[in-house]
């Protein structure tokens, strides 16, 4: 469990440095692969970081309640991506890839990066 907890708050890592500094092009290639017509089909992704984040809160308990809210919290989105209406959805989505400001982009980018480091930074 230890490396899939590695895995993930590396992948963060390099998420949150590419957001920061290529914000653009990062965004290009997240919509090209996440801005897709069966967006129901997308919420496998946090769901599955999710459950690994809560089985990994438990495991590793250095990390508890970092690994147990970040996974409740991707547990969430994962439903909400199911259960949501699809209307609503699509519009947070085209938001997101469409208009939102890149100050924000890069803000989430920096809050990204910092809860990986946080997460590896903790791991033993």
């Amino acid at each position: 469990m230890n490396i899939a907890l590695y895995i993930i708050a590396i992948l963060w890592i390099v998420i949150g440095i590419f957001v920061i500094l290529y914000t653009e092009r990062t965004m290009k290639i997240f919509k090209k692969l996440f801005f897709i017509e069966k967006v129901r089909v997308l919420a496998i992704l946090p769901i599955i970081f999710g459950i690994v984040l809560i089985i990994g809160a438990f495991v590793c308990t250095q990390i508890f309640f970092l690994s147990l809210i970040l996974g409740l919290l991707a547990l969430l989105k994962g439903l909400y991506l199911v259960m949501g209406p699809l209307p609503q959805i699509k519009r947070l989505m085209d938001w997101w890839f469409n208009k939102a400001n890149d100050s924000y982009i890069r803000l989430c980018g920096l809050i990204i990066f910092v809860l990986g480091i946080a997460m590896i930074s903790n791991l033993r």
